[in-house]
């Protein structure tokens, strides 16, 4: 089951998507927009899988964890989809997350200035 915030975040992306598209050589103009552009992509993504797995897969299709007082058991429910639009959805953020630190540390290093 998804939940609205979901919903009403990939909207958010989807009309930020047309916007960029729609007005990009006016935005070219923008320092470090090229560098900003693959971390946004893949959050886009990453919230289209999060909507996706909401929308196609329930709780029950993920594997469950049943923590016990000795030890954690997962119980694989078998939905190998289901796993695969999860581990898309994480991988995007998390490269996201690191595409953009290196973006932002090449910037420091620059000066601040605006590359070639």
């Amino acid at each position: 089951m998804f939940q609205f915030g979901e919903i009403l975040a990939l909207a958010i992306w989807v009309v930020a998507v047309v916007y960029v598209a729609t007005n990009w050589r006016r935005l070219g103009s923008l320092p470090h927009l090229r560098m900003l552009l693959g971390p946004t992509a893949l959050l886009a993504a990453g919230t289209a899988a999060t909507v996706l797995e909401g929308l196609f897969f329930t709780g029950a299709d993920l594997p469950w964890l049943v923590v016990t007082q000795d030890s954690v058991v997962v119980i694989d429910t078998g939905a190998p989809g289901a796993r695969v639009v999860n581990l898309l959805e994480h991988a995007c953020m998390a490269a996201s997350c690191v595409w953009l630190l290196v973006g932002l540390a090449r910037i420091r290093r620059m000066g601040g200035e605006t590359p070639a």
